[in-house]
């Protein structure tokens, strides 16, 4: 959705011989109610721009701040299609600007507070794996050098890796971000509370400003098991433990990496959910999670995701001409 006032412009073709340059870019991933996490971006901005990008997902809006804010669309493919879009086009110039992905992710229910924030400093691709399935080797003696962690584990690290499948954030603009977030008054819900007490290891606090590992995966896993999984690769990667899981930021590190651009990239994440479910709780009625601390996530997430936009441009700790004034 966005604002239906007549004052939004109407999307035009980028123009490579007056491009635009922003001091940054908002990228959320999705745009339909009830995970509209652009919305909150666009009401609150006087919109002076529109760009039809081909490729992206949807159009590229500009603020009169200097702000660009755009969806990716969910998942790591649509993630890495519109992020290259968006760096390939001859009409956006991203030469300055710092670029912030922003929106809801899950988390452990120990971990933190329902419409908790987590600045990212690191962002692990969950696909990135060997996944087996030892039931196919019972009739197979193990050998006698296997231990008994390496039968029970259905995952491993990739026995070909040219690298770990782990973006490190830069941690300038990391540490930029945390001190905005924390000037930032995250909203609380009464439901949303009722519904993280139904977590016994929950937080018993409200929502708080956190920093840790971000995880990325195309599979929408959910449970005690496949997150002890997560936890595995994230100490592995030597980052754990995670603290928020969603689905586009390694792709849109990884694109950003490809175009020399990935030390100005930020993810900022609210927890929307848990990933797991609570006591007496089906999997299915978990992962369906709670209308009031899904709402809480998109405005928490856009709090923080604000501030730290703009401290980012004002500060420009990583001096790349942000929110200079020709």
């Amino acid at each position: 959705m966005i604002p239906t006032d007549s004052s939004v412009p109407e999307p035009q073709d980028p123009d490579p011989d007056d491009p635009i340059a922003p001091d940054a870019l908002v990228l959320t991933a999705a745009f339909e109610d009830p995970l509209d996490e652009r919305r909150p971006w666009l009401e609150r901005a006087d919109l002076v721009d529109a760009l039809e990008v081909p490729g992206a997902e949807t159009p590229v809006y500009v603020t009169d701040s200097g702000i660009a804010v755009t969806t990716t669309g969910i998942g790591k493919s649509d993630a890495a299609t519109t992020v290259t879009a968006i760096l390939s086009s001859p009409g956006i110039d991203l030469e300055s600007a710092y670029i912030v992905s922003c929106g809801i992710a899950g988390s452990s229910p120990e971990t933190t507070a329902l419409g908790s924030v987590a600045i990212a400093d690191a962002v692990v691709d969950w696909d990135r794996k060997h996944r087996w399935d030892r039931r196919s080797d019972a009739a197979v003696p193990a050998p006698e050098s296997a231990k008994p962690d390496d039968e029970r584990r259905p995952i491993d690290l990739l026995a070909y890796r040219p690298r770990d499948y782990v973006h490190r954030l830069e941690e300038a603009v990391v540490d930029c971000a945390i001190e905005a977030a924390r000037d930032v008054d995250l909203r609380e819900d009464a439901a949303a509370r009722d519904y993280q007490r139904s977590y016994p290891n929950a937080p018993g606090s409200g929502p708080t400003i956190e920093r840790g590992t971000t995880v990325c995966g195309d599979e929408f896993w959910h449970g005690p098991r496949y997150a002890r999984e997560v936890q595995w690769l994230c100490e592995q990667y030597g980052v754990g433990p995670y603290v928020t899981t969603q689905m586009e930021d390694a792709a849109t590190a990884t694109a950003l990496e490809r175009f020399g651009l990935r030390e100005r990239y930020l993810s900022v994440r609210a927890v929307s959910n848990y990933d797991r479910a609570a006591p007496g709780q089906s999997v299915e009625e978990s992962f369906d999670g709670n209308p009031a601390s899904l709402a809480l996530g998109i405005e928490n997430a856009a709090r923080v995701g604000d501030a730290v936009v703009e401290t980012l441009v004002a500060a420009d700790p990583l001096e790349i001409g942000a929110g200079d004034v020709d």
